[in-house]
């Protein structure tokens, strides 16, 4: 089979749906000895990004993951290639495009929220995103959550959408306890803090855990925890007062953020939507306690393995405090975590994926 697959998103810096395409494309090579993949990129020092492996072409097409020219012009680019299934990853499919292709769409966040997003996000939706998928032989999509939504919100029939996961890094587990102190000395938090990873965005929700903090605050005093919020500036709240519990970090790299989860008493992700969730799961595969919100894809995610509550600051706050002052349900959550982390693989995303690239690659359809 020869596999068109669309990495026009790849930089060195890498975000989620990068990491996903990057991840289930070295996947689907594991399992698939004969397979031949032509990459696309955008720029030809972007396919040094990409695994060595002679099966692996990259393809430098100069088009940017979301501009226009590229609705009209990679069409034409990938008839050419007359490979026997497109894949495009993330949401820069071509909507012209009638060849055997399949997209994945990782959340509708900016139709469910559309009021958050300007008006050329919601034509872009409307005029590019839901014809693809409509037309693409198979959606892949991360979480049931997200299937339901692109179900509802883009009108593409249940039977052709499929799930596939991210999966968990294996860098992330438990840290040993020199680990665990080290990487506080190198971080600079105090011990016992709480984590948020995230963004300003409002469906993030972090408002709403810096408030839960505060009642925490008021009802621990000094036994409260400190709180983190890595992706985010104190800019970003202007209404918040900040003090020394209160810590920003716009940014971490990889290890870093692999020390915080780890040195962390526990990682807090109060959204009130996610297409996935993957802080808790990495959270969880670093053998820490999460606290998440009931919404969208989050219980998929979390499972038995961490606590569950609703995103209002009072029901955040009683949850962080019934956990924090409970330390045997806080190890046996520990503990869990783990395991439930260990059900969410790369290999088994492309196993579904493989399939259906191969079936649509013989047959035209699923």
């Amino acid at each position: 089979m020869k596999l068109i697959y669309d990495l026009r998103i790849l930089s060195p810096h890498m975000h989620g749906m990068t990491r996903y395409g990057l991840e289930l494309l070295k996947a689907i090579l594991e399992l698939d000895q004969e397979l031949g993949v032509g990459v696309l990129v955008v720029k030809p020092e972007h396919g040094e990004l990409l695994p060595k492996d002679p099966r692996l072409v990259a393809i430098a097409c100069g088009l940017s993951p979301y501009g226009p020219r590229a609705q009209f012009t990679l069409p034409k680019i990938l008839n050419a290639l007359r490979g026997d299934v497109y894949h495009c990853p993330f949401f820069g499919p071509p909507a012209r495009f009638n060849g055997p292709m399949v997209v994945t769409i990782h959340d509708l966040i900016h139709l469910r929220f559309a009021g958050d997003y300007g008006l050329k996000q919601k034509y872009y939706y409307r005029f590019v995103v839901g014809p693809a998928a409509r037309k693409a032989r198979a959606v892949f999509t991360v979480s049931e959550h997200s299937k339901k939504d692109v179900v509802e919100l883009l009108k593409v029939e249940p039977e052709k959408v499929l799930i596939t996961p991210n999966g968990v890094d294996s860098r992330f587990k438990p840290l040993e306890r020199k680990e665990r102190q080290k990487a506080l000395d190198e971080l600079g938090w105090p011990e016992g803090y709480l984590l948020g990873v995230g963004n300003k965005k409002p469906h993030k929700n972090l408002l709403s855990l810096i408030k839960a903090h505060d009642i925490l605050k008021r009802k621990m005093a000094d036994q409260a925890p400190a709180l983190v919020l890595v992706g985010v500036k104190q800019d970003d709240f202007p209404q918040v007062k900040t003090g020394g519990d209160l810590i920003f970090s716009s940014s971490l790299d990889d290890e870093k953020l692999r020390l915080a989860y780890g040195a962390a008493a526990a990682v807090v992700m109060p959204s009130l939507y996610e297409g996935f969730g993957l802080p808790a799961l990495e959270a969880m595969a670093s053998g820490t306690p999460v606290v998440a919100s009931d919404q969208a894809s989050l219980p998929e995610v979390v499972g038995q393995a961490g606590v569950l509550t609703g995103p209002e600051p009072e029901p955040l706050a009683q949850a962080l405090m019934n956990l924090l002052e409970d330390p045997g349900e806080m190890k046996r959550l520990a503990a869990l975590g783990p395991e439930q982390a260990a059900r969410f693989t790369w290999r088994n995303s492309a196993e579904t994926a493989l399939k259906a690239l191969k079936t649509i690659a013989s047959h035209g359809s699923l």
